[in-house]
């Protein structure tokens, strides 16, 4: 009795223990979380190391909590490095885990960060959507923090769009409940927010106010990260003001913590800032390593609007140095970057969501009177795109006028400089003739004794000037000629791996179906008493249809190789599944012993090279065919289908299966295969990847084997 007492006042004890440690563990975790909140805006570094620290931590012990907010602090170290695809998946982690938990906080808080990160890469209308689900939970749960931050985050998005009213109000939203809680980081970001606005409305003594108090009160918090934006939002103010000196000053101190904080976004616009100053101050030696060095970065980190803007540095600094071939080429990036960030369907996709979500609030937040009120205010806002709409237009008018002047300066200059030249030459030629002409009159003067000497001097100049142009023109012509001969060989080259391509497919889509026909052929010849007449007819009846097929497909690739052996690329359109099944139908019509099937419920189309997606489905179908050795009743089935915003073929066939090895060559381009029957799965592989289209591949051994097409639909 006593044994069994002792035992269980062991077990009790060692129960005990183990949950003091769990919860210690616990609170170790959250100390860790606190020291990586601690260091935003210091130590982005630390800030991650701390996270990371944490997460493992946390998944030893099975701490949900402390995983979702490693997952969140890692996910803002990321952002704060511009490291935006990397942060994004953190944050989308933390809100599976927090959505686990029920952590409503946490959702709201991963939903705001999800929008951010959609935000800075100028996808707003997916930022704006998880803008708007994280406010619908802060309005239930009365979470001010967050909420704050959300209205902020909203206030971005409709600055950027030039909304500036509806801007405004949602920074002033954001400020109140910041100053209501007292929290000084929320603070001093509002008063930045607020002095954007104003900023961009060009009242620059009201934006130097704010962005002045959001530097005290940042200052007053130690908050590095925040230091560095006021003293960038600083700078462009003095930039406007053309006070560019102290706008380089300003521009210098926030990248020089930036920098220290690793901050790559505020790094690009620090440099992207400075490099415009120097352009307008004419340094432009400075103002070309500054624009370059931000260019570089805000295409690393996918800054769309600082490579915007350098492209345009860029180009404004190469037409001022008279190097028109430059400034044309910047410029047209210029363009093409900038009518991808202000694409419309953002636009069109914003006010849907706009919509939608006063919708849903209707007969919550207003009513009679104030819902009237609301509703004008949704035409002034539809106005007021329309009319941005317009502006845009007229702006894109004016970049091609400009793309057009470039080009013609470009033109204008060669043209200039091979003038010059020319009249260079002809000075040359005439300087040379009169110092001759000087040169003998200065030479009759003198003694007689010093004639041949003069003569002589002639005769060696006219000699070293025969031979330096006899050299400089051969070394002229050994230039150009040796770049005729590279310029044939990748010719050549090019020629060679095009017309090794060609015959592959050549030989790998008619050696199937010259093979059917030999078979029947051999057939009728050396086993004829085998055959009845009904069945004798049967076969020519057949190896009729499949010569007549033979040549079908003979056709289809002759008038393919007579596009292509010109330029080997895909031509895309549309086409009809039913059609590719019915050609298939037809090319394998032979194979007698094998049951085919096509199933096109849904008659689909898809935008593609047709003679490409038709080589890659015989190529398929005809190695689905060569597995059926020893197979009993084997059959094909072809299926067409649409989900997700994406079509799908797939070929099944019971064939003996093969292991995931065998198909390597899918994947792998270093990968070497035979070519018995032609070239097989690199023959596929090559030519899906130049119609986008992604092979996924299921085989079991003894079960079968299983290829899917998936191609994005285009819109």
């Amino acid at each position: 009795m006593k044994k069994i007492f002792l035992i269980i006042i062991f077990l009790s004890l060692a129960e005990n223990s183990f949950g003091q440690k769990i919860k210690d563990e616990k609170v170790k975790v959250d100390s860790l979380i606190t020291l990586s909140k601690s260091n935003y805006g210091i130590s982005t570094t630390k800030m991650l190391e701390y996270a990371q620290e944490a997460l493992s931590l946390s998944q030893k012990i099975n701490y949900k909590k402390g995983i979702a907010e490693s997952f969140k602090f890692q996910g803002t170290g990321n952002y704060l490095l511009g490291n935006f695809k990397n942060a994004e998946n953190y944050y989308s982690k933390a809100l599976i885990v927090n959505e686990e938990i029920d952590n409503k906080v946490g959702i709201m808080s991963c939903l705001s960060n999800l929008g951010s990160v959609n935000n800075v890469q100028n996808k707003y209308a997916v930022a704006l959507q998880y803008y708007q689900k994280a406010i619908r939970i802060g309005e239930i749960i009365k979470e001010d923090k967050n909420t704050a931050n959300t209205y902020v985050n909203m206030g971005i998005i409709y600055s950027e769009l030039k909304n500036y009213d509806l801007a405004l109000y949602y920074f002033q939203k954001g400020l109140d409940i910041q100053t209501k809680i007292n929290y000084g980081p929320g603070i001093a970001a509002g008063f930045a927010n607020i002095g954007n606005v104003y900023f961009k409305t060009k009242d620059y003594n009201k934006a130097l106010n704010f962005y002045q108090k959001a530097l005290d009160k940042d200052k007053d918090n130690n908050n590095k990260l925040g230091i560095a934006v006021a003293y960038g939002n600083i700078a462009t103010i003095y930039n406007e003001l053309k006070q560019y000196d102290r706008a380089v000053e300003n521009y210098n101190k926030s990248l020089e913590i930036n920098q220290e904080l690793k901050n790559k976004k505020g790094i690009a616009v620090n440099l992207n800032g400075i490099g415009a100053c120097y352009l307008v101050q004419n340094k432009l030696s400075e103002a070309q390593d500054y624009s370059k060095r931000a260019n570089s970065l805000s295409k690393l980190i996918n800054l769309q609007d600082i490579e915007r803007d350098s492209y345009e540095n860029l180009s404004n600094i190469f037409e001022k140095t008279n190097k028109m071939d430059s400034a044309y080429s910047y410029y047209k990036k210029y363009i093409e970057i900038k009518d991808n960030i202000d694409n419309e369907n953002n636009r069109k996709q914003i006010s849907k969501l706009e919509i939608q979500y006063e919708f849903d609030h209707k007969e919550e937040k207003y009513k009679n009177d104030q819902l009237l009120s609301n509703e004008k205010l949704n035409q002034q806002q539809l106005l007021t795109v329309l009319n941005q709409l317009k502006l845009k237009e007229s702006n894109r008018e004016k970049d091609l006028v400009r793309l057009r002047f470039l080009k013609s300066q470009s033109e204008l200059k060669t043209e200039q400089i091979a003038k010059k030249v020319q009249k260079k030459q002809l000075n040359l030629i005439q300087k040379d003739n009169l110092l001759k002409l000087n040169q003998l009159k200065i030479n009759r003067l003198e003694l007689k004794n010093r004639e041949k000497q003069k003569w002589f001097y002639i005769i060696g100049l006219g000699f070293f000037a025969i031979i330096g142009g006899l050299l400089f023109n051969q070394s002229r012509n050994r230039k150009r000629a040796n770049q005729k001969l590279k310029l044939l060989n990748m010719e050549l080259d090019q020629a060679n791996k095009v017309k090794t391509r060609f015959f592959s497919i050549l030989n790998h889509d008619l050696r199937s179906p010259v093979s059917n026909l030999i078979h029947f052929l051999h057939l009728q010849k050396d086993s004829p008493e085998l055959l009845d007449e009904e069945t004798k007819n049967r076969m020519q009846d057949k190896t009729i249809l499949g010569a007549e097929n033979l040549l079908s497909s003979m056709e289809d690739i002759l008038l393919w190789s007579k596009g292509q052996m010109e330029n080997f690329k895909p031509h895309p359109k549309s086409i009809t599944i039913n059609q590719l099944f019915e050609d298939t139908q037809k090319v394998f019509s032979g194979y007698l012993k094998v049951k085919f099937e096509y199933h096109n419920p849904n008659n689909i189309i898809i935008f593609t090279d047709e003679n490409y997606l038709k080589t890659i489905v015989r190529n398929l179908t005809s190695n689905a065919i060569n597995t059926f050795v020893t197979t009993q009743n084997p059959y094909i089935i072809w299926k067409a289908w649409q989900e997700n915003n994406q079509s799908f073929l797939s070929i099944t066939d019971n064939g003996p299966g093969s292991e995931k090895e065998q198909f390597k060559a899918l994947y792998d381009d270093k990968e070497v295969v035979g070519i018995k029957s032609g070239l097989g799965l690199h023959l596929i592989r090559d030519l899906a990847k130049s119609i986008d289209c992604e092979i996924i591949v299921n085989s079991e051994i003894g079960v079968g084997t299983t290829f899917i097409l998936k191609f994005q639909i285009k819109i």
